[in-house]
């Protein structure tokens, strides 16, 4: 069946209410935000508080029951304004996801209800134990099963959001079955050991971690052992999409402030915006981010149809989304010449962000061969 998609009216209103959301709540609180490492739980709470935290959740679960191009309109709309924030919505949703899909009873009444809330941070150990590995479903921790108990290895491991989760998803394998895993912040045998912040989102931080044989019960794996590669390969499909979108948002917020400044400055007795390569390096941007944006909608849609291109799809998505804001965000700091590479000004903020989406949730490279097959 062809994939296709068009946007409904509910779904304009949609776009509409988070640039309002965006304006209102977020972006008063951009500098704010930026200028600190602490994890932002205003803006957590905020989200929460429009109920944008449990949207991709079944409303028998108490989400909202919206699709992937619904979610992919929020990640959008908040990435033009403050990537962090829609990084923090990206991943709430990411766990509340994964839990809707494959937890049990009990372990969805045990977490969902505190993601959807904001009172409970989400957080996962990133995939590769190399940053230049081409294997999407390459992991640093080692599984060995003990009888009913499960035995978690793995020294310097990165968590994502590890300064501030509460539950963590960890993906684990050995040469016979693989397992994914909920891990609660004290976990006996799971310690923090260094924190970082994501270049292009400070307030957002990776921690070094080294999970030390962490003995795990049954009740901590999610779906049931030997389904951890496929759990993990719907995953990443359903993140590289959200991880597309914010490019889309990045690239797009990029060109709304080079549009902006370009009108404003004045050079030569003129405003920059009528001369000629100004005009088509602007021109240009809005052709790209354009195109990007048909394809993410497009990715988007296939996962809601479920269509069995959208792993190739997500991924090309995820790839070329991310290149395209990169060069989008590199352009208007052209723009905006000297003024774009101040920290006062959100462009060069907007391109370290870029490049985080390059890295985040598997290199550009590992799915380009995803893309590929």
């Amino acid at each position: 069946m062809e994939a296709s998609y068009e946007l409904s009216r509910k779904q304009g209103f949609l776009k509409k209410n988070i640039e309002t959301f965006v304006k209102q709540t977020i972006g008063p609180r951009v500098g704010e935000i930026n200028g600190t490492g602490d994890f932002p739980r205003e803006i957590l709470k905020g989200l929460a508080g429009n109920r944008l935290l449990g949207m991709l959740v079944p409303k028998e679960d108490g989400g909202e029951g919206a699709g992937f191009l619904d979610f992919c309109l929020v990640v959008e709309g908040i990435a033009t304004v403050c990537p962090t924030s829609a990084l923090i919505c990206l991943i709430q949703n990411l766990g509340a996801r994964l839990l809707t899909r494959e937890g049990r009873p009990e372990q969805k009444d045990a977490c969902l209800p505190g993601l959807m809330a904001g009172e409970r941070v989400f957080g996962y150990v990133a995939t590769s134990s190399d940053a230049l590995s081409l294997d999407l479903l390459d992991t640093p921790l080692t599984l060995t099963v003990e009888g009913d108990r499960c035995l978690v290895n793995g020294p310097a491991c990165v968590v994502i959001n590890g300064d501030a989760a509460d539950v963590i998803f960890a993906f684990a394998r050995n040469q016979e079955t693989d397992g994914c895993f909920l891990l609660e912040k004290d976990a006996a045998g799971l310690s923090m050991t260094e924190t970082e912040g994501f270049v292009g989102a400070e307030a957002r931080c990776t921690c070094t971690a080294v999970i030390e044989n962490c003995s795990l019960p049954e009740a901590a794996v999610l779906g049931t052992l030997g389904k951890g590669k496929a759990i993990m390969k719907e995953m990443i499909c359903e993140a590289s999409v959200f991880t597309s979108a914010m490019a889309l948002g990045v690239g797009q917020g990029a060109l709304d402030y080079a549009t902006q400044y370009a009108g404003e400055r004045e050079q030569f007795g003129m405003q920059i915006r009528r001369f000629q390569a100004v005009q088509m390096m602007l021109a240009t941007m809005g052709v790209k981010m354009e195109t990007v944006r048909q394809l993410v909608y497009r990715a988007a849609s296939v996962l809601d149809q479920k269509s069995r291109e959208r792993y190739g799809l997500c991924s090309a998505a995820k790839s070329f989304a991310s290149r395209t804001a990169m060069e989008a965000t590199t352009d208007a700091v052209q723009v905006a010449g000297g003024y774009g590479y101040m920290k006062d000004y959100p462009l060069q903020k907007m391109m370290r962000a870029a490049q985080l989406t390059q890295v985040l949730n598997g290199t550009i490279h590992s799915h380009e061969l995803a893309a590929l097959g």
